[in-house]
């Protein structure tokens, strides 16, 4: 074991230097650091290192001080507001390191020095990780705004992140739920501005303390606790592809309260999943979303139970090409997708269709003679239901894509 002590202890500086560079090529956030902070960064490689081989060669594990010095480090880059991705990326990319420098030095003669020091670092590593992260997570607590932090920990849960954000969390003020329901605001017409994102984001703490981001200017994510074993205020279950529940109805609320604040009609695609599998769960959420038409005061969730026939549709290449000539033909008509969406949402009932776009039940009726006579369907038949609803939900889709 001295021999290979020894050899590391030699190569610290090299060995440093090859982590820093490591890390600007291989985690975006370090690729331009200032040179206080590349400085910081080659202190503490060559920190760690320095004081890993120290404990190994007396075989005791790191002490209070040197878990605290660590800390610290975690607590400046949050500070520096570096992300939780590429933190877990940079304790990854570390431990690889601190084993390829081990497995590189190391000759026939050290195979068991190797084992005994692989067997330190992946105890002591776990436990240095732990210390990073509690003083990353002080770090955040300090510098980033409460709109950040929830943000920060909507990606972190949406991401799949093992093990769960608990510090980030528990710095936010949020209550970790075993099940989440995961609900896609998306904007018509879409572009809003940075001021009007924060601006929304702040609204909706105001009223509830929730998970959430952007996943660009149209998006919006809100990521609210639905455990079946949550306070009833919080709570929300799945019935035959339908979310359900206080959640639900919370949750429905703050959709509104988006839609004022933007001034624009809004979307909302729902599902509802465990933790561990909200990355699905997201992207369903927002490929309901999309294949539903916005509304200036959304009046329900849209989740799988609403959309099936769509998402099937939307899923199957050889649909693209019916769908978009369905489209084009009903482009020819007076409204006439605005016209079927409004009926279909309303069940079917002509004068509520009416009065929702403002038109006499009498052309009401003509628009949906012109349906028919445009591709052969009649809307309130059975197939008329099931193709229609398909080829709108497909034709709202296919703005956003374009947008």
């Amino acid at each position: 074991m001295p021999d290979l002590i020894v050899a590391l202890q030699r190569r610290i500086d090299v060995n440093a230097v090859r982590a820093v560079n490591t890390y600007q090529r291989e985690v975006p956030e370090y690729a331009s650091p200032s040179p206080e902070q590349l400085t910081h960064m080659l202190d503490f490689a060559r920190f760690i290192r320095l004081v890993s081989l120290e404990r190994v060669r007396d075989d005791t594990p790191l002490d209070e001080d040197d878990l605290a010095a660590i800390g610290d480090v975690g607590r400046r880059r949050g500070e520096d507001r570096l992300s939780l991705a590429s933190q877990r990326q940079a304790l990854s990319t570390h431990t690889a390191l601190m084993l390829r420098d081990v497995v590189e030095t190391a000759t026939a003669a050290n195979t068991e020095d190797v084992l005994h020091m692989a067997n330190w670092l992946g105890r002591e590593g776990n436990r240095a990780r732990g210390a990073y992260l509690d003083g990353y997570v002080v770090g955040v607590a300090q510098a980033w705004s409460m709109s950040a932090q929830v943000q920060m920990l909507a990606r972190s849960l949406l991401a799949d992140d093992e093990p769960p954000p608990t510090g980030i969390a528990r710095a936010a003020g949020v209550r970790l739920a075993s099940h989440w329901l995961v609900t896609v605001v998306g904007f018509d017409p879409p572009g809003l501005t940075a001021p009007a994102r924060k601006r929304i984001v702040a609204a909706v703490l105001a009223s509830w303390r929730i998970p959430m981001s952007w996943l660009g200017p149209a998006e919006l994510v809100l990521v609210t606790p639905a455990s079946v074993d949550a306070p009833a205020g919080t709570s929300a279950w799945l019935v035959d592809g339908g979310v359900y529940g206080p959640a639900a109805d919370r949750t429905l609320d703050l959709v509104r309260g988006v839609a004022m604040d933007s001034g624009r009609e809004c979307a909302a695609g729902a599902a509802l999943g465990p933790v561990g599998q909200l990355a699905g769960v997201l992207e369903q959420a927002r490929q309901i979303s999309r294949l539903t038409s916005a509304e200036r005061m959304p009046q329900h969730l849209y989740s799988v139970a609403d959309r099936f026939v769509e998402l099937g549709a939307a899923r199957s290449p050889q649909m693209d090409g019916w769908l978009r000539e369905l489209i084009t033909r009903l482009e020819a008509g007076p409204d006439l997708i605005r016209t079927l969406d409004a009926y279909y949402l309303h069940d079917m009932s002509r004068p509520a269709t009416a009065r929702t776009l403002g038109v006499h039940t009498r052309t009401l009726d003509y628009r949906l003679r012109r349906v028919e006579e445009l591709i052969g369907l009649r809307p309130a038949s059975t197939l008329g239901v099931r193709i229609l609803t398909a080829a709108v939900a497909w034709a709202f889709a296919d703005r956003l894509r374009e947008a």
